[in-house]
Protein backbone atom coordinates (compact mmCIF):
# COMPACT_ATOMS: atom_id res chain seq x y z
CA UNK A 1 0.00 0.00 0.00
CA UNK A 2 1.37 3.42 -0.97
CA UNK A 3 1.79 6.07 1.72
CA UNK A 4 -0.99 8.28 0.36
CA UNK A 5 -3.39 5.33 0.54
CA UNK A 6 -2.74 4.64 4.22
CA UNK A 7 -5.56 5.58 6.63
CA UNK A 8 -4.96 8.86 8.44
CA UNK A 9 -4.42 8.16 12.14
CA UNK A 10 -5.43 10.84 14.60
CA UNK A 11 -2.55 13.18 15.35
CA UNK A 12 -1.43 15.91 17.72
CA UNK A 13 -0.41 19.04 15.87
CA UNK A 14 3.17 20.12 16.50
CA UNK A 15 2.12 23.76 16.42
CA UNK A 16 4.45 24.31 13.44
CA UNK A 17 2.66 24.31 10.10
CA UNK A 18 5.75 23.22 8.15
CA UNK A 19 6.22 20.09 10.28
CA UNK A 20 2.49 19.34 10.29
CA UNK A 21 2.49 19.54 6.49
CA UNK A 22 4.96 16.67 6.05
CA UNK A 23 3.62 14.53 8.92
CA UNK A 24 -0.06 14.54 7.85
CA UNK A 25 -0.95 16.70 10.83
CA UNK A 26 1.60 15.98 13.53
CA UNK A 27 2.44 13.13 15.92
CA UNK A 28 0.30 10.00 15.61
CA UNK A 29 -1.77 8.76 18.54
CA UNK A 30 -1.45 5.10 19.64
CA UNK A 31 2.02 4.90 18.10
CA UNK A 32 5.64 5.34 19.26
CA UNK A 33 7.49 8.20 17.58
CA UNK A 34 11.15 9.03 18.03
CA UNK A 35 12.76 12.46 17.67
CA UNK A 36 16.51 12.13 17.20
CA UNK A 37 19.33 14.62 16.76
CA UNK A 38 22.39 16.28 18.25
CA UNK A 39 22.17 18.17 21.54
CA UNK A 40 20.75 21.64 21.13
CA UNK A 41 18.93 21.11 17.82
CA UNK A 42 15.47 21.56 19.34
CA UNK A 43 14.23 18.08 20.28
CA UNK A 44 13.11 19.09 23.77
CA UNK A 45 11.68 22.36 22.44
CA UNK A 46 9.43 20.36 20.12
CA UNK A 47 8.36 18.07 22.97
CA UNK A 48 7.48 21.03 25.20
CA UNK A 49 5.39 22.54 22.41
CA UNK A 50 3.67 19.20 21.83
CA UNK A 51 2.91 19.08 25.56
CA UNK A 52 0.95 22.31 25.21
CA UNK A 53 -0.66 21.45 21.88
CA UNK A 54 -1.98 18.14 23.26
CA UNK A 55 -4.11 20.08 25.76
CA UNK A 56 -5.94 22.03 23.08
CA UNK A 57 -9.28 20.74 21.79
CA UNK A 58 -9.37 18.49 18.73
CA UNK A 59 -10.66 21.39 16.63
CA UNK A 60 -7.33 23.19 17.24
CA UNK A 61 -5.10 20.18 16.62
CA UNK A 62 -4.92 18.79 20.14
CA UNK A 63 -6.67 16.08 22.11
CA UNK A 64 -8.01 18.07 25.06
CA UNK A 65 -5.94 15.85 27.36
CA UNK A 66 -3.13 16.00 29.91
CA UNK A 67 0.54 15.11 29.38
CA UNK A 68 3.06 12.91 31.17
CA UNK A 69 6.67 14.04 30.75
CA UNK A 70 9.29 11.50 31.86
CA UNK A 71 12.62 13.30 32.16
CA UNK A 72 15.85 11.31 32.29
CA UNK A 73 18.20 14.25 31.78
CA UNK A 74 19.85 16.31 34.52
CA UNK A 75 17.15 18.95 34.83
CA UNK A 76 13.74 19.56 33.33
CA UNK A 77 13.58 22.91 31.44
CA UNK A 78 10.89 24.35 33.69
CA UNK A 79 11.62 28.00 32.83
CA UNK A 80 11.19 27.37 29.11
CA UNK A 81 7.96 25.49 29.78
CA UNK A 82 6.64 28.40 31.86
CA UNK A 83 7.48 30.88 29.10
CA UNK A 84 5.73 28.79 26.46
CA UNK A 85 2.75 28.21 28.76
CA UNK A 86 2.35 31.97 29.17
CA UNK A 87 2.40 32.39 25.39
CA UNK A 88 -0.24 29.71 24.94
CA UNK A 89 -2.37 31.04 27.79
CA UNK A 90 -2.46 34.45 26.13
CA UNK A 91 -3.12 33.02 22.68
CA UNK A 92 -5.89 30.69 23.85
CA UNK A 93 -7.14 32.70 26.83
CA UNK A 94 -10.77 32.04 25.92
CA UNK A 95 -10.29 28.29 26.55
CA UNK A 96 -9.41 28.75 30.22
CA UNK A 97 -6.68 26.07 30.16
CA UNK A 98 -4.06 26.10 32.91
CA UNK A 99 -1.37 24.52 30.75
CA UNK A 100 1.23 23.94 33.48
CA UNK A 101 -1.22 22.12 35.75
CA UNK A 102 -1.90 19.53 33.05
CA UNK A 103 1.70 18.36 32.63
CA UNK A 104 2.83 15.67 35.07
CA UNK A 105 6.62 15.55 35.29
CA UNK A 106 8.57 12.56 36.63
CA UNK A 107 12.36 12.31 36.88
CA UNK A 108 13.89 8.90 36.17
CA UNK A 109 17.51 7.84 36.64
CA UNK A 110 17.73 4.39 35.08
CA UNK A 111 15.97 1.59 33.23
CA UNK A 112 14.54 -0.02 36.34
CA UNK A 113 12.87 3.23 37.38
CA UNK A 114 11.36 3.61 33.91
CA UNK A 115 9.96 0.08 33.93
CA UNK A 116 8.54 0.59 37.41
CA UNK A 117 7.01 3.89 36.36
CA UNK A 118 5.32 2.43 33.28
CA UNK A 119 3.98 -0.65 35.06
CA UNK A 120 2.95 1.09 38.27
CA UNK A 121 2.88 4.90 38.54
CA UNK A 122 1.75 5.65 34.97
CA UNK A 123 -0.83 2.88 35.03
CA UNK A 124 -2.38 4.31 38.20
CA UNK A 125 -2.32 7.87 36.85
CA UNK A 126 -4.14 6.80 33.69
CA UNK A 127 -7.04 5.60 35.81
CA UNK A 128 -7.70 9.09 37.14
CA UNK A 129 -6.29 11.42 34.46
CA UNK A 130 -7.13 11.66 30.77
CA UNK A 131 -3.66 11.56 29.19
CA UNK A 132 -3.04 12.31 25.52
CA UNK A 133 0.75 12.34 25.33
CA UNK A 134 3.63 10.57 27.06
CA UNK A 135 7.14 11.94 26.46
CA UNK A 136 10.37 10.17 27.39
CA UNK A 137 13.22 12.68 27.21
CA UNK A 138 15.49 10.96 26.57
CA UNK A 139 15.31 7.23 26.01
CA UNK A 140 19.11 7.10 25.62
CA UNK A 141 19.48 8.90 28.93
CA UNK A 142 18.25 5.97 30.99
CA UNK A 143 20.92 3.72 29.50
CA UNK A 144 23.80 6.15 30.04
CA UNK A 145 24.96 4.30 33.17
CA UNK A 146 25.83 1.24 31.10
CA UNK A 147 29.53 0.52 30.64
CA UNK A 148 31.26 -0.48 27.44
CA UNK A 149 30.52 -4.07 28.38
CA UNK A 150 26.86 -3.85 27.46
CA UNK A 151 24.75 -6.97 27.89
CA UNK A 152 22.89 -6.63 24.63
CA UNK A 153 20.58 -9.54 25.35
CA UNK A 154 19.35 -7.95 28.57
CA UNK A 155 19.14 -4.53 26.97
CA UNK A 156 17.08 -5.85 24.07
CA UNK A 157 14.74 -7.50 26.57
CA UNK A 158 14.38 -4.13 28.29
CA UNK A 159 13.48 -2.54 24.94
CA UNK A 160 10.79 -5.14 24.33
CA UNK A 161 9.33 -4.77 27.82
CA UNK A 162 9.29 -0.96 27.65
CA UNK A 163 7.73 -0.88 24.19
CA UNK A 164 5.19 -3.56 25.04
CA UNK A 165 4.04 -1.61 28.10
CA UNK A 166 3.87 1.65 26.15
CA UNK A 167 1.96 0.15 23.23
CA UNK A 168 -0.50 -1.62 25.53
CA UNK A 169 -1.26 1.53 27.52
CA UNK A 170 -1.30 3.82 24.47
CA UNK A 171 -3.86 1.71 22.65
CA UNK A 172 -6.00 1.28 25.76
CA UNK A 173 -6.06 4.95 26.77
CA UNK A 174 -5.52 6.64 23.41
CA UNK A 175 -2.31 8.64 23.79
CA UNK A 176 0.75 9.34 21.66
CA UNK A 177 4.25 8.32 22.74
CA UNK A 178 7.29 10.45 21.88
CA UNK A 179 10.81 9.28 22.71
CA UNK A 180 13.71 11.69 22.38
CA UNK A 181 16.96 10.04 21.33
CA UNK A 182 20.55 11.17 20.99
CA UNK A 183 23.06 10.43 18.25
CA UNK A 184 26.50 8.85 18.31
CA UNK A 185 29.37 8.57 15.84
CA UNK A 186 29.98 5.00 14.69
CA UNK A 187 33.79 4.57 14.61
CA UNK A 188 33.51 1.60 12.24
CA UNK A 189 31.43 3.28 9.54
CA UNK A 190 32.20 6.94 10.33
CA UNK A 191 28.47 7.57 10.17
CA UNK A 192 26.41 9.43 12.76
CA UNK A 193 23.63 7.15 14.02
CA UNK A 194 20.83 7.23 16.58
CA UNK A 195 21.81 5.72 19.92
CA UNK A 196 20.67 2.24 21.04
CA UNK A 197 21.13 0.53 17.69
CA UNK A 198 18.96 -1.56 15.42
CA UNK A 199 17.11 -3.38 18.20
CA UNK A 200 15.62 -0.12 19.43
CA UNK A 201 14.95 1.15 15.90
CA UNK A 202 12.82 -1.92 15.21
CA UNK A 203 10.56 -0.98 18.14
CA UNK A 204 9.51 2.34 16.60
CA UNK A 205 6.66 3.31 14.30
CA UNK A 206 8.13 6.68 13.36
CA UNK A 207 11.59 8.20 13.38
CA UNK A 208 12.06 11.94 12.87
CA UNK A 209 15.45 13.65 12.73
CA UNK A 210 16.30 17.27 13.52
CA UNK A 211 19.43 18.95 12.18
CA UNK A 212 20.71 22.47 12.64
CA UNK A 213 22.47 24.36 9.85
CA UNK A 214 25.89 25.76 10.75
CA UNK A 215 26.05 29.47 11.61
CA UNK A 216 22.30 29.90 11.38
CA UNK A 217 19.22 29.49 13.54
CA UNK A 218 17.47 27.43 10.89
CA UNK A 219 16.70 23.79 11.68
CA UNK A 220 15.64 20.95 9.40
CA UNK A 221 13.00 18.39 10.36
CA UNK A 222 13.18 15.10 8.45
CA UNK A 223 10.86 12.10 8.20
CA UNK A 224 13.39 9.23 8.38
CA UNK A 225 10.93 6.34 8.34
CA UNK A 226 7.19 5.96 8.78
CA UNK A 227 4.51 3.54 7.56
CA UNK A 228 2.27 6.27 6.15
CA UNK A 229 4.65 9.14 5.35
CA UNK A 230 7.14 9.72 2.57
CA UNK A 231 10.70 10.85 3.27
CA UNK A 232 10.45 14.64 3.32
CA UNK A 233 12.12 17.56 5.04
CA UNK A 234 11.10 21.06 6.09
CA UNK A 235 12.80 24.02 7.72
CA UNK A 236 11.88 25.80 10.95
CA UNK A 237 13.29 28.12 13.58
CA UNK A 238 12.83 28.33 17.34
CA UNK A 239 11.56 31.65 18.64
CA UNK A 240 10.46 32.86 22.03
CA UNK A 241 6.96 31.74 21.09
CA UNK A 242 8.01 28.28 19.96
CA UNK A 243 8.74 26.48 16.69
CA UNK A 244 7.91 28.46 13.57
CA UNK A 245 8.19 27.56 9.86
CA UNK A 246 10.79 29.19 7.63
CA UNK A 247 9.23 30.82 4.58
Amino acid sequence: MKTHQMPKWHRISTGCSAIDAITRGGIAVNRISEIVGYAGVGKTQLCLQLSLMAQLPISLGGLGKSVVYLCTEDAFPIKRLKDLAITYSLKYHDLGINFEDNIFIEHLADVEQLKKCLSNSLTKLLLVKNVGLVVIDSIAGIFRSETLDVNYKNRNQDFILIVTLLNKLAKKYGFAVVCVNQVTDNPTTNVTEPCLGLAWSNCLTYRFNINRFVNTKVREFEVVFAPDLSNQTCKFTITGEGLRPVA
